[in-house]
């Protein structure tokens, strides 16, 4: 699924990535920790093909992304990741339902009966009686859950999280945490970026990010 070889980014004269590689099959659930300022956040966007390396190598799902051009990573990105972060990114006068829609609106995916899979996204995730809402009425939890949703929609063969549990009671996070299991184990790659121990033990697979390399 991911093929990440050799990658470096550099902000000035800061190094933020300095060589750093990673293999993920198809299927796998990876967490990926580090500290605060340890350049998981840049990482999480090279591997989403919405940031450039300045060198190395990314292969996901068998396209070369540092060989693409902006146009093409964007529909590469459309077409097989999907994103959870930590604040939700909810659209705040948009309904639970329209958020949910976003992605089948603007991915170039030919994808059939878009009620219905926006409706099952939400059923998978518990939401379905809550597709008329605004974001602002929901609680944390549910909004993730909205994201997670939302994330979904357009069948990713990858999932990549930046501290989905991050502002999240132990309670939430436990829900949360089993609804990425139920993603796992239908198939999609998950990759994770957390800073909570307990949470990145829920994955089948551990790695740090120290000193711009991934180990």
């Amino acid at each position: 699924m991911i093929q990440f070889q050799e990658v470096r980014k550099a902000f000035g004269k800061q190094d933020v990535l300095r060589g750093a590689s990673l293999h993920v099959a198809p299927g796998e659930y990876v967490a990926i920790m580090g500290k605060s300022g340890s350049g998981k956040s840049t990482l999480l966007n090279i591997l989403g093909a919405m940031e450039d390396a300045d060198d190395g190598r990314y292969q996901l799902a068998g396209h070369y992304v540092h060989k693409m051009s902006a146009r093409k990573r964007t529909a590469l990105r459309n077409a097989e990741i999907g994103f959870v972060f930590q604040q939700f990114q909810l659209i705040p006068n948009l309904s639970v339902y329209q958020n949910v829609k976003l992605p089948l609106t603007y991915g170039r995916k030919k994808l059939g009966g878009k009620r219905g899979r926006v409706l099952k996204a939400l059923e998978d995730v518990g939401l379905l009686e809550k597709k008329g809402q605004k974001p602002g009425r929901l609680s944390g939890g549910e909004k993730q859950r909205v994201a997670i949703a939302r994330a979904l929609v357009n069948e990713p063969s990858m999932l990549l999280a930046d501290e989905p549990t991050g502002s999240l009671d132990e309670s939430t996070t436990e829900t949360i945490m089993a609804l990425f299991d139920e993603v796992h184990a239908r198939g999609t790659t998950i990759v994770m970026i957390t800073h909570d121990p307990e949470v990145a033990a829920r994955a089948e697979r551990v790695v740090h990010l120290r000193n711009g390399v991934l180990e």
